[in-house]
């Protein structure tokens, strides 16, 4: 697939209304780094453009659900970072790891 599922202006107006959650691997990869969720969050509202799209795939853990995949250079790093907008319209951060 050639486009995001979600619409990024979609999940930087969701991020800017606090509907946003990290899973705990995301935490624990972020907090590797040297990174916490001021960090993840700035990433996706700050820095985080439909240029850094690298595709959307079915989710692992949530039937019917789709997951967009991200790769970013962030405070250094490149960054591999999958979103995920739930039915009840949050956004779930659910990978952010350096690649």
């Amino acid at each position: 697939m050639d486009d995001a599922t979600y619409p990024l202006v979609w999940v930087k107006q969701l991020f800017g209304q606090k509907h946003w959650l990290v899973t705990l691997t995301a935490q624990a990869s972020a907090l590797a780094l040297g990174l916490d969720d001021e960090d993840i969050a700035d990433c996706v509202m700050n820095c985080l453009t439909e240029a850094h799209f690298y595709k959307t795939m079915p989710a692992e853990k949530r039937s019917g659900l789709m997951q967009d995949v991200y790769r970013i250079t962030y405070q250094g790093r490149r960054i591999y970072l999958k979103l995920q907008v739930s039915k009840e319209n949050w956004v779930v951060v659910v990978s952010f790891k350096e690649e």
